[in-house]
């Protein structure tokens, strides 16, 4: 149920904390080893549009709007877009 319709603002806020690493890991994409930190998701916009079921243009302008309330922290790099949650360990206390 949660995949079978576009995304709410709201429901997208959630995936992006929901699928953020619970512990620090890595993960391999294109021949390429990415760390990533608790609190992050690796994902790129491309990915994030075909699950919300958004244009590609409504996510990037959804994370800039993210960014300026300062709710998450964008790298964004040929490969990928590392999304850090910026208040992560307050909400997901170990």
């Amino acid at each position: 149920m949660w995949l079978s319709e576009p995304f709410t603002k709201g429901q997208a806020w959630i995936d992006i904390f929901a699928n953020a690493n619970h512990k620090d890991g890595h993960f391999w994409i294109r021949g390429n080893l990415l760390q990533i930190k608790r609190g992050q998701l690796g994902w790129s916009e491309d990915s994030l549009a075909k699950r919300w079921k958004w244009s590609r243009g409504k996510v990037r302008s959804y994370l800039k709007y993210l960014e300026s309330i300062q709710q998450i922290v964008q790298q964004k790099s040929a490969i990928i877009s590392l999304i850090t949650v910026v208040k992560y360990d307050f909400y997901q206390a170990e």
